[in-house]
């Protein structure tokens, strides 16, 4: 980096010194947009310094070793905003060595957006580190506002959003760096039936990724889209007729969907071959046909089991080799239940898992909706804490969702917050798109 001996303050701003900016009038984005604010006259270096001697931080901060030692321990939405700083410190943090180099080191989620039943394409946002201020009052967006339409969240993996518009087409996005990129058409496109899509992404083994589409005029076709080729592929795999192609999720570095019965579908996309797997799935046995659907989990897959009649939540990994599903948490509802009364009724249990957020096992928990309350319940010390109280009786209060009108009785679309399964995480990422 230059030393400041001599050069205008407009071309080089201080490090500590940042402002949020707004990405339109509409305040739609107020964290990943970020600007330098100038520094007064005195702050420069100008006679104050012979311009043979070079301080320690200048030796620093010209040292393209020492910068990436130190950004690779800074958190991604420091980086963001340091781009601003200087062009030598951009080109650092934006070359494509040193995002290889800093995006397998995910951090966990931090935050998550709902889609909400009052509002569709508008979503709120709920942070998950409770102790950083920043994150409570300045979420990523309420609304995606990048292109033309009413856009809306259908998946998020690792990082990047997978998103779609009412006309159909389809993004790739990075909230965090606010870049996005708009997918071709695929081959079997048809306006009047619309298609299922999966995002795969994993930047500890790529930084490239994978989109898996399966159209509904066209059970039994795949097709693969590449970020790296930038074009679609038609697989010569063949789809089971059985299979929740609105179910995908990525894990083991597959695509997986449930199939009945007994049946996971796999897509390996080292290969691209279809491989179908006979497994048991948990507790059918038992209580029969449950509600259950598969997650992600940060190296591998979980399948979560849900019986409201027998007041059961398990948390199920499946084994790598895919020979057998084994408990990977429980969930105490009668300990939920002692502390939230309210959620039971003469019709049953009503609870719906929102999220879960796998990281190490003292740090899992699971993001549960009830009649009026948001909460997380931690696997490995059972402990049971309140994210939002969106009832009615705190409407006036403001909070999170002031907006709401919750009734504190049975379970219903009416008087739920969110639809259920439209929960994304936010993870910090400098991944290209």
């Amino acid at each position: 980096m230059e030393t400041l001996i001599g050069v205008s303050p407009e071309k080089y701003m201080s490090p500590e010194k940042y402002t949020t900016a707004l990405a339109n009038d509409n305040n739609e984005r107020t964290l990943t947009f970020i600007r330098p604010t100038d520094v007064n006259d005195n702050s420069t270096t100008s006679g104050c310094l012979s311009s043979s001697y070079s301080s320690p931080a200048d030796l620093i901060g010209s040292s393209q070793d020492f910068l990436t030692e130190i950004f690779h321990r800074l958190p991604v939405i420091s980086l963001v905003r340091f781009t601003s700083v200087s062009k030598q410190w951009y080109t650092l943090i934006k070359s494509s060595s040193f995002c290889l180099l800093r995006n397998p080191n995910l951090a966990p989620p931090s935050g998550l957006f709902f889609e909400g039943w009052d509002a569709r394409y508008k979503y709120h946002y709920v942070p998950l580190e409770s102790n950083n201020p920043v994150l409570i009052n300045k979420p990523p967006f309420t609304t995606l506002g990048f292109d033309s339409g009413k856009i809306k969240i259908l998946q998020s993996c690792n990082g990047l959003l997978l998103c779609v518009n009412d006309f159909q087409k389809h993004y790739v996005y990075n909230p965090t760096t606010s870049q996005f990129t708009t997918l071709p058409q695929h081959n079997n496109h048809n306006p009047d039936t619309g298609c299922y899509m999966t995002l795969a992404f994993d930047p500890s083994r790529s930084s490239q990724y994978k989109v898996v589409c399966n159209c509904m005029h066209k059970l039994s076709t795949i097709e693969i889209y590449s970020s790296e080729s930038g074009i679609w592929k038609v697989s010569k795999e063949c789809m089971d007729d059985l299979a929740d192609i609105d179910g995908g999720v990525y894990g083991h570095n597959a695509v997986h969907w449930m199939s009945f019965p007994n049946r996971l579908v796999c897509l390996k996309l080292d290969d691209e071959l279809v491989h179908h797997v006979d497994i048991d799935t948990p507790d059918t046995t038992i209580y029969g046909i449950l509600d259950e659907f598969l997650a992600e989990s940060c190296d591998g897959m979980l399948l979560v089991v849900r019986c409201c009649r027998f007041r059961r939540l398990n948390v199920y990994e499946i084994k790598k080799d895919y020979s057998e599903w084994s408990m990977k948490y429980h969930v105490d509802l009668e300990a939920v239940i002692r502390v939230y009364p309210n959620m039971v009724s003469r019709l049953g249990v009503h609870f719906i898992v929102q999220s879960l957020v796998v990281g190490e096992d003292e740090s899992s928990f699971v993001v549960m909706e009830l009649p009026g309350k948001l909460i997380r319940y931690n696997f490995l010390e059972n402990r049971i804490s309140q994210m939002c109280d969106f009832s009615k009786k705190n409407q006036k209060k403001g909070g999170f969702f002031p907006k709401t009108i919750y009734q504190l009785s049975d379970f219903t679309p009416e008087n739920r917050r969110f639809i259920n399964g439209n929960c994304f995480h936010f993870i910090p990422s400098l991944a290209a798109v």
